[in-house]
């Protein structure tokens, strides 16, 4: 693939944080990206008892509550291409939106990751409120000193408006 194909591409996908001014933005926008929705039924807890009043052959299932979507997205970064700078600070900055921000802070939001935007355009995919749900880097190319010069970003998000932390017991 010509590096032009690439390069006639204005806009780019764009991962942020919601909370602090961290941005990835891909080198190369992914040949594709995959969103999914689940959409939860299940058997009422009384379809095994005997006093049933389904039909022979019937199947019931009930709506157990809405899901938010998720999105997965692979992302390339090749510092080889721009003459040999590397990729750290792209893969630096999504693990610092994958990580938590201040775990001895007093504030409640600071002691969890960020909450991110994911935008690719004005057009076509409305923006994507989200958290990131895991991150798996896999380098591919080193300089000869050993710095990473290309890197695949695997990045799996979960569509959230409002986060909070668990309560513990």
């Amino acid at each position: 693939m010509s590096k032009d194909l690439f390069a006639s591409t204005k806009t780019k996908l764009t991962i942020a944080s919601l909370d602090e001014g961290v941005e990835v933005k891909a080198q190369y926008n992914p040949k594709e990206l995959q969103v999914d929705r689940s959409i939860p039924w299940a058997k009422p807890p009384a379809t095994n008892k005997t006093s049933n009043t389904s039909q022979p052959g019937e199947i019931r299932l009930e709506f157990t509550g809405a899901e938010g979507r998720s999105m997965q997205v692979e992302l390339l970064f090749d510092g080889y291409e721009n003459g040999g700078q590397g990729v750290a600070q792209s893969i630096s900055d999504l693990e610092k939106l994958a990580s938590v921000r201040d775990a001895a802070s007093t504030d409640e939001a600071k002691r969890r990751p960020h909450r991110c935007v994911v935008r690719w355009g004005d057009r076509g995919l409305p923006t994507f409120r989200c958290v990131i749900e895991s991150l798996s880097v896999k380098y591919q190319m080193f300089s000869e000193d050993g710095l990473p010069l290309r890197a695949t970003a695997t990045v799996k998000l979960k569509e959230a408006d409002v986060v909070n932390l668990a309560k513990k017991s």
